[in-house]
Formats: C-alpha cells, sequence, structure tokens
C-alpha cells in the first residue's frame, strides 16, 4: 500500500498531479525508498507515508514528522475538495437532497429507538437505565493491534469499556470499574464501566474498535434469555445499520460510493440501550471459561 510503501506513495502522487494540474509528489520525495515491512509493524508501531488516500500531510520535505491533521493537503497544497466544485460546500443543490430537507446543514433529534423497537421497555429491570449510546473513535489509538501493550495498559483499562455519568451509574447502583450489561433487542454487550464527569447525563459513551479483546465475558442475559452466543458482544453488538435515503443518490461528485461505508454517515453509532449492573453470583466475579458457564447467574444477584 502507498501508506507503507514511499515508491507506491510517489507514483500515486504523480498520477493525481495529472488530474488537478498541480506538483504534489514532492511531498513523499524524501521518503521514496522507505518502506515498512510485517516484521517492522509486529515488533512496533510504525508512521505511515503521506498519500492521495488521506488529506493529511505526516511529515515536512526534510522527513520531519507532523501531527495527524486532516485537510493540510487541500489548504496548504491547494488541492481540490472532493466535491462537485473543487471547493468546501454549504448548500447541496441536488434535487434528491432538496426533497429531503438537506439542502442546507440540519440538525435532527437523535431517532426515537423505543418507538421502532429497539429498545423493549419491558425488558428493562428495576435497576437499570435507557441510555442514548454513541461509539467515538478510540480514545488512544485507532485500528492499532497495540492497544493492549504495556504504555497503553497504564493509560486506559484493556478490555472494552462504557462511560458513564456519575449521576446515571449511582441511579442503577453501578460503581467505576464494575461489570455492566448493555443491551437492546440487536444483541447485549459486557463491558466494565468507567464513570466521569466529562460524560453528560443519559450517554453512554462506547470507544469503538477494540481490536484485540480481552477479558470478555459471558453475559448473564444471555444466558436467561438463552441465546446461542453467551459471550458479551463487541462494541457493535447492540447496533444495526438504519439506512438514510440521502446516503442513497450516489453517482454525482461527493455523493458517490466508496468501498469503506454504506454511505457517508454511520447512522447506527447513534442508537439506544438499556443498562444494568452485571450479576455476578456468589463467587462474585465474571465467569469466561466453558467448563463454569454452571455458573453464570440468570436472576439479579450481585
Amino acid at each position: 500500500s502507498p501508506e507503507l510503501n514511499g515508491r507506491l506513495s510517489h507514483l500515486f502522487f504523480k498520477e493525481m498531479e495529472k488530474k488537478v494540474g498541480l506538483p504534489l509528489a514532492d511531498m513523499v520525495e524524501v521518503v521514496k525508498s522507505r518502506k515498512v515491512h510485517y516484521k517492522d509493524i509486529i515488533s512496533q508501531p510504525r508512521r505511515i507515508h503521506t498519500t492521495p488516500q488521506w488529506s493529511c500531510i505526516l511529515h515536512d520535505k526534510d522527513g520531519k514528522q507532523r501531527t495527524f491533521g486532516p485537510y493540510t493537503m487541500n489548504v496548504e497544497r491547494l488541492k481540490p475538495w472532493h466535491t462537485l466544485s473543487g471547493r468546501q460546500e454549504i448548500y447541496y443543490d441536488h434535487q434528491g437532497i432538496r426533497e429531503l430537507g438537506e439542502g442546507l446543514p440540519t440538525n435532527k433529534p437523535p431517532i426515537d429507538m423505543v418507538a421502532v423497537g429497539d429498545i423493549n421497555l419491558d425488558k428493562a429491570g428495576p435497576k437499570s437505565k435507557v441510555f442514548r449510546f454513541i461509539t467515538p473513535h478510540g480514545k488512544w489509538q485507532i485500528h492499532s493491534s497495540f492497544r493492549d501493550h504495556w504504555p497503553m495498559l497504564h493509560m486506559s483499562r484493556g478490555g472494552p469499556t462504557v462511560w458513564l455519568n456519575p449521576d446515571d451509574a449511582k441511579e442503577i447502583d453501578v460503581e467505576d470499574n464494575n461489570w455492566v450489561e448493555m443491551y437492546c433487542e440487536n444483541g447485549i454487550q459486557v463491558v466494565r464501566a468507567v464513570v466521569s464527569h466529562q460524560v453528560p447525563r443519559n450517554m453512554a459513551i462506547c470507544y469503538h474498535q477494540v481490536e484485540r479483546h480481552v477479558n470478555v465475558p459471558f453475559s448473564p442475559l444471555a444466558k436467561k434469555n438463552k441465546f446461542s452466543g453467551l459471550r458479551g458482544g463487541n462494541n457493535n453488538a447492540s447496533t444495526r445499520i438504519l439506512m438514510n435515503p440521502a446516503t442513497m443518490i450516489g453517482g454525482y461528485a461527493q455523493f458517490s460510493y466508496y468501498t469503506n461505508y454504506w454511505g457517508p454517515s454511520p447512522s447506527e453509532r447513534d442508537h439506544g440501550v438499556i443498562i444494568r449492573k452485571m450479576p455476578l453470583g456468589k463467587e462474585k466475579k465474571p465467569i469466561y471459561q466453558e467448563k463454569d458457564l454452571d455458573k453464570v447467574p440468570t436472576g439479579e444477584t450481585t
């Protein structure tokens, strides 16, 4: 890939120069002969090159590293923005967009997940609460296989977590580092609670993309409901994609699809879950091994 092969990055920029009519390949001249091999990335994290795939400039002409800053290539090197006009656009003059009332930036309230059936309040216990569930990019990493190495474990906790407001946590008898279950009609997650004043009321923040899962125990709620998968799921376990008609236009400048995602707005990142403190049974600890499945409680014992 051009991110790890300087020669490819230089070649790709040469092709881009033909399209935009601007000199760009000089940005990677200093790393033209640099390659990052598999043995390099399994030994320690490595910096990638500046490439046409991203909008940031990651190093200067002398090879000195720069902090990741999106759209620096568009601002500093005048590479056209990926829009119909090549400029930043606020108003979308497209019939389909206008009919949906989204010609200009529009604020819309979150979808009522109870009304659409994703949250069944009949399954909410006495010490549980409905939260607005969001999944920002990883707080200390993104798409990294080094999340649970020594420095990262001293900056965070390792394993899956959800961040809750102290007042919300108190309502459901949850203290910092307690195990909780987050669930709705789509699935169940088992995570530790991070209780922090940084979190707004009624919101659950689950930083996404925990690539190497550690400490994921079995879910008492999954056992109680006789689900086939009993181990608590990842950050997508409780989500589903809700298609937005505005992302289905396609074939029109910045509205064209890209293979990474179906449309520009991941709508499943903003939905709802019920959260309760996870019952731990008589031994007061979560169960991880298949041989101990009979010890997973199904009641409210904590």
